[in-house]
């Protein structure tokens, strides 16, 4: 089963983060030399740790370690759009991914992060570093360097025109341990296992 632990987003949030995907669909961009390729925004989330697969038998252990988890609940706040890899838009040459940042709750994210790798490290799961409190918008797949440099710097006009956007807030109560089902359309996401904090 492969699998992730992440914290879901509100609706409301989702729908922001829908049109600002809308945003850069808007841009005119030929597919053929750079194609920008959407996360569906009712499954965006942020990830706190990717299991990768996981056996069957070894998914009660999983959620054993995440019942356990000591968080309290807390406030998250997204704004402003960037992307990876970081560069100053001048100096930019390529995009990977474009994101929406966690300016409000990334302490907290943090120690979440911290002792869920913490428990799952006990389970033979390998220790993660580096840990970045940000929700992805798309991927960016280019073609040809040369044909797509007009169309980088008009998504990068985009994201400087988004670096301040208010995308929304909300309290985060649940961790969720998710199956991700590899489709033709993308990704499904399930729920396994939900850890409410109180």
């Amino acid at each position: 089963m492969r699998t992730f632990i992440a914290v879901d987003l509100s609706e409301g949030i989702r729908t922001n983060i829908k049109g600002l995907q809308k945003q850069f669909m808007n841009l005119g961009i030929e597919q053929n030399t750079l194609k920008l390729k959407f996360v569906n925004p009712w499954q965006v989330h942020q990830t706190v740790k990717f299991l990768g697969e996981v056996p069957e038998n070894k998914i009660e252990a999983v959620k054993r370690e995440l019942s356990g988890i000591t968080q309290e609940p807390f406030e998250i706040a997204l704004k402003g759009v960037g992307f990876f890899p970081k560069a100053s838009p001048e100096k930019a040459r390529n995009i990977r991914v474009v994101w929406v940042g966690i300016t409000k709750g990334v302490e907290e994210l943090k120690v979440l992060q911290e002792e869920v790798e913490s428990r799952m490290s006990t389970l033979g799961f390998p220790m993660e570093q580096r840990f970045s409190a940000h929700v992805t918008l798309c991927r960016v797949k280019m073609f040809s360097r040369a044909g797509s440099r007009d169309e980088i710097v008009r998504v990068l006009e985009k994201i400087a025109e988004l670096k301040d956007v208010e995308v929304g807030a909300m309290h985060v109560e649940e961790l969720k341990l998710k199956k991700s089902t590899l489709t033709p359309k993308g990704a499904i996401y399930d729920d396994v296992y939900v850890k409410r904090f109180e």
